[in-house]
């Protein structure tokens, strides 16, 4: 008997070493060079966090250097405003290549409001696109050791416990491509051991490439109803809706392109090989990897997503929803929420579908569903958009709704670890 317990034990030792490494994540790069800069002119949308509608920058700007594995060094510049007292801190992971900062200057620009609300916000951005010049495969995965790296330095480096509360959270808002590095960051880098809430506008990018890529590849549905039920998360208002994966024109050029053609995106004409599914995979988040990891138990997570981005050839929903999908028990996610018309309201999960948005990836420009109603839009691309009869506004737009969120002292931006 004791020989058993003993090779019962050893057994136990040995399932749970494979269940480590099966969970083993992706090393960090470094920060170093850091220096205390003027903050940059950006164009108006692009400004760094001012206390005026339109003033000058209140933030304090640096510029650093970050290393990665497989990748060329990158400079980046970015702005730290911190009120006297913080109730948390948000990073704001900027757009396409992220060469400009996400606009903080203006009334509703989101790291406006929250500064205005004691937040402490950090905008960044890169000296040229991150996601360019990885060396190697999975090159979206190895060039997000920037973005993942960048983000760990300033929750070290900021979230400081002597200018916050007791409750202040370590919180992050990824956009289009930011959003892509936000969600490597979390599955490959190990975001979640520190992040309290992380959002998703549009996306995360690149979740699947083989449904971005393929031309074949079927249609994908988001938030897909079940014998009645919707996924964790899904708002049950909103529904389902089915969209083409696809990327496609000047998006599915320039994606082809980052990945070194291997294989060129969405070529009607190409014959997609096995093993040029299995580089598209690759450089998916959602590549089914060791590596990777969609448990986040002290992570609070939403998204908001277009539910036509099709329309201009860009599919975040499709690709976002690719991601989302992963997580599909209240445990993988902080508990402790409460999110209306969901399958798990206290599970803090919330994919927001978002109607009438006006062009690619404009979630700013749509509506979201709010308590027991959903925005009813027309024409394609939305002309018009009508909650509870009227024309939609206040808190059903989306700006506001996100802004709302991370305020809320429930499922907002709120110390979780």
């Amino acid at each position: 008997m004791r020989e058993e317990m003993k090779t019962l034990a050893a057994l136990v030792v040995v399932l749970c070493g494979l269940a480590i490494a099966s969970h083993a994540q992706l090393p960090l790069g470094t920060v170093s060079a850091v220096t205390q800069v003027t903050c940059p002119t950006e164009t108006v949308n692009y400004g760094w966090v001012s206390a005026k509608n339109g003033g000058p920058p209140v933030a304090i700007c640096y510029s650093a250097t970050v290393s990665c594995p497989n990748m060329p060094d990158l400079g980046i510049t970015y702005g730290v405003a911190t009120p006297p007292t913080s109730n948390g801190m948000v990073i704001f992971v900027s757009p396409k290549g992220g060469t400009q900062p996400v606009g903080g200057n203006l009334f509703r620009n989101m790291p406006y409001e929250l500064y205005h609300a004691n937040y402490q916000t950090v905008q960044m951005a890169w000296n040229s696109d991150w996601r360019n010049d990885a060396t190697g495969e999975g090159y979206f995965k190895a060039a997000a050791c920037r973005e993942a790296t960048i983000m760990n330095y300033f929750n070290t480096t900021y979230y400081q416990p002597s200018t916050k509360t007791a409750t202040a959270g370590s919180c992050a808002v990824g956009f289009s491509g930011g959003a892509a590095g936000l969600g490597y960051a979390l599955t490959y880098y190990g975001a979640a051991s520190y992040l309290d809430k992380a959002t998703f506008v549009a996306g995360p990018h690149y979740s699947n490439l083989i449904d971005g890529c393929v031309p074949s590849a079927p249609p994908v549905t988001i938030c897909p109803n079940g014998n009645g039920n919707y996924p964790m998360g899904c708002n049950t208002l909103s529904g389902s809706w089915t969209e083409a994966g696809q990327y496609t024109g000047g998006a599915a050029n320039m994606l082809g392109a980052q990945i070194g053609d291997k294989p060129a995106c969405n070529i009607k004409n190409h014959n997609y090989t096995a093993q040029d599914e299995a580089n598209l995979t690759a450089d998916s988040i959602v590549d089914g990897a060791s590596d990777s990891s969609f448990s986040y138990p002290q992570t609070a997570v939403s998204a908001y997503n277009c539910d036509d981005d099709q329309t201009w050839g860009n599919p975040s929903e499709t690709q976002g929803w690719s991601w989302f999908a992963q997580i599909s028990t209240p445990a993988q996610v902080a508990g402790g929420c409460n999110y209306p018309n969901t399958l798990d309201p206290t599970a803090c999960l919330q994919f927001n579908r978002v109607y009438g948005c006006k062009s690619l990836e404009a979630a700013y420009s749509g509506y979201v569903c709010v308590g027991n109603t959903c925005p009813v839009c027309s024409g394609n691309p939305p002309t018009s958009c009508t909650c509870n009869g009227v024309a939609c506004s206040g808190a059903f737009t989306e700006p506001d709704a996100l802004t709302a969120e991370f305020e809320d002292r429930v499922m907002g931006c709120i110390k979780r670890h």
